[in-house]
């Protein structure tokens, strides 16, 4: 995009509409009071078909292949039964291999952006989500996303700005076939729009000229010199997945800290894909060649980044399950403005942005190792691009009041942020802190802080999450 000129457009206040924006966002504000009117979704009547069907908030319906939670599941935590073997998974007592848990949970079923009639500019920013998972999800099932609200608080300055600063917050609920739920789920995120004033917008608005961001592929690519395989290989010699080995809640102590574990370098980015709430794409650690004497010597290390590969390009970016596409957002061909993130993630010859979901994948094989196989992960909350990490590139967003600051739980990271975004070439060293743990409702749960860093140390996700444990006082039941 070319350089930022006020004076080409409108001075924006809070509360106060162009004309231009009057009727998409009386459109945009009415399907939000609908939600809100709609209340309670009948769930019977959603799992039966037999909701009208001009009810408002009913998203699409997913079948759970087994062929797409096991190219998930394989893909980032390859070594944990509880996903990948069925039998060992049925000796537990779950009925078949557990999918990924934000598996349905698809964020742009469940966020609406500002209308794209309404702006001519994008810049997004403060990534924030959260999801509560209360059941397992199992190839066979069948998965019902629904929209539950959204929210629009107007940060514009009082005194106008050419931006239009919008945290938009949605929430949402996903249900299986028997009408139990399965998910809830929290969406946040600001949207900073700018409109040109008349005369000065260009004749062409393609993707660069409407999504504004950060310059975040500047940070220098990193070549992974041989002391770094040193220090990659003892991250990985370290890592153990307790297992059938239960952590009783009992045993875990204010301040603990998980061992790390590392996941990358990250050869490829994914694509969003609806409405799975995982992507399609992306590679896989080749953590298992590496560290075999036998299948490391197959390898070839690439001169440009120090990087080891496979000859075969399908051994770290595994096919696609058969009838799964990318999805994209909003049809550029059909709405004016309109952003296909297929851009957004695209893989060219520089670097690639990393989608905020693989990170907190690339958590959860972390917490996974650290709880074993008697945990169970009931929340996961994670966020990206804060306005620190963008102000540090030179734009400047106001924070969203409602945004979760993750880092501050841990006493030796408080006031640290997330200044960059991940990048395709990044290793991603997980870290995490024990900061709570109570007793709810007799649950007994746990409370952990986690980041993720590059091999230099930038962090470019953090997030929280709460585990439920067995206790010593209940056994294992």
């Amino acid at each position: 995009m070319s350089a930022f000129d006020p004076a080409d457009f409108e001075v924006l206040y809070p509360g106060v509409l162009t004309e231009r924006e009057k009727e998409p966002v009386a459109k945009f504000l009415a399907a939000n009071r609908a939600l809100r009117e709609r209340g309670p979704v009948d769930v019977e009547a959603l799992v039966s078909g037999a909701l009208p069907s001009d009810t408002p908030g009913i998203g699409p319906v997913l079948p759970v292949t087994e062929a797409m939670v096991r190219y998930n599941n394989q893909k980032y935590d390859p070594d944990n039964p509880l996903l990948n073997d069925a039998a060992y998974a049925r000796s537990l007592g779950y009925q078949d291999i557990l999918a990924m848990p934000c598996f349905g949970a698809h964020d742009d079923t469940f966020m609406a952006p500002y209308p794209p009639e309404a702006r001519d500019t994008l810049l997004v920013s403060q990534l924030n989500h959260s999801v509560t998972n209360y059941r397992p999800v199992y190839p066979g099932d069948t998965l019902y996303l629904v929209i539950d609200g959204r929210e629009v608080i107007d940060r514009t300055p009082t005194e106008g700005s050419a931006y239009r600063h919008l945290a938009i917050h949605s929430t949402g609920s996903v249900y299986n076939q028997r009408g139990e739920k399965v998910n809830d789920t929290v969406w946040r995120v600001m949207e900073s729009v700018k409109i040109y004033r008349e005369g000065r917008r260009p004749a062409r608005m393609g993707f660069a000229e409407t999504w504004e961001a950060p310059a975040w592929t500047s940070r220098p690519a990193h070549y992974y010199t041989d002391q770094d395989w040193e220090f990659i290989r003892d991250l990985w010699a370290k890592e153990r997945r307790r297992g059938p080995v239960p952590l009783y809640w009992e045993e875990v102590q204010v301040g603990d800290e998980p061992t790390w574990t590392a996941d990358g370098p990250i050869l490829e980015s994914l694509a969003p894909t609806a409405p799975y709430g995982m992507g399609a794409g992306g590679s896989r650690t080749l953590r298992r060649e590496i560290m075999d004497p036998a299948l490391f010597k197959t390898l070839v290390r690439d001169e440009k980044t120090g990087i080891y590969l496979t000859a075969r390009r399908e051994d770290y970016v595994p096919p696609v399950p058969d009838g799964v596409k990318p999805f994209y957002m909003i049809d550029p061909e059909g709405t004016h403005g309109a952003v296909d993130t297929r851009d957004i993630h695209k893989q060219g010859d520089d670097r690639a942005v990393l989608i905020n979901f693989l990170g907190r994948d690339l958590a959860i094989r972390h917490l996974n190792n650290w709880m074993g196989d008697y945990g169970w992960l009931h929340n996961i909350r994670w966020g990206i691009m804060p306005p620190p990490a963008l102000a540090a590139l030179g734009k400047v967003v106001p924070a969203d009041p409602e945004a979760e600051y993750f880092l501050g739980k841990v006493p030796y990271m408080d006031g640290k942020q997330v200044l960059a975004h991940g990048l395709t070439g990044d290793l991603a060293i997980v870290k995490s802190y024990v900061y709570d743990k109570y007793v709810r409702d007799g649950e007994f749960m746990v409370d952990l802080a986690w980041w993720i860093e590059t091999i230099e140390g930038d962090i470019w996700l953090a997030g929280g999450a709460t585990v439920k444990l067995p206790s010593q006082r209940l056994g294992l039941g």
